[in-house]
């Protein structure tokens, strides 16, 4: 993999600047954001509905992630505690990854794309499809990538159970919870498997 090294040396009064330049564009662009949304729709009830949404889970309706089964079968003053736990993954990974993949900005954008779709608590197929969009990307890695054709099945079939079981569950009455959200723990663990491939060959020598 091309190496993209940016140096870093917070003894130097160019990073700081940089940094801050950067932290700057940043909060003034989620500033104007907030603002403009204030001004279209006249009151700011849209950031409980928006952000306080995702953040608190109190849609339990059954979908690709992780979070409905947990806490619909959740004691309620357990509920904090574990939304807290739930919650941190999507930051918990930010720091490690950036200090393990440094010297490859590009990739850690992908990895980090990959692990809030993987840890979001309302996930779509729009946001596997983002980052999955970027693995030919790295294509001359594929052959230092393990269980690739395993993996290649497991997330195939898991694309296609997901509305059998569906059905099996809500329309035919045949099967239960159990049976969906087990589907939905295999195909979380196909997408980790379909990342992890790439990060642990991206330190390898390609000749």
């Amino acid at each position: 993999m091309v190496r993209l090294y940016i140096p870093v040396n917070v003894r130097s009064p160019s990073f700081w600047l940089f940094t801050l330049q950067f932290g700057v564009m940043y909060l003034g662009s989620l500033l104007v954001i907030t603002c403009l949304s204030f001004f279209l729709l006249g009151s700011w009830d849209y950031i409980p509905s928006v952000y306080g949404f995702i953040l608190s889970v109190p849609d339990l309706t059954p979908n690709i992630g992780l979070f409905w089964y947990f806490f619909a079968e959740m004691f309620e003053h357990f509920r904090l505690f574990f939304l807290c736990v739930f919650q941190i993954n999507v930051f918990f990974y930010t720091i490690p990854l950036a200090v393990k993949l440094k010297e490859h900005p590009i990739f850690l954008m992908f990895m980090q794309i990959a692990v809030i779709s993987i840890f979001k608590s309302y996930p779509t197929v729009g946001d596997i499809s983002l980052y999955m969009a970027f693995l030919p990307v790295w294509s001359h890695l594929y052959r230092f990538l393990r269980n690739i054709f395993v993996v290649s099945c497991v997330l195939i079939a898991c694309s296609v159970l997901f509305p059998v079981l569906w059905h099996l569950w809500i329309y035919a009455g045949s099967a239960n919870s159990n049976f969906y959200y087990s589907i939905t723990l295999v195909f979380n663990v196909g997408q980790v498997g379909s990342t992890m491939g790439p990060l642990q060959s991206v330190y390898r020598p390609v000749h």
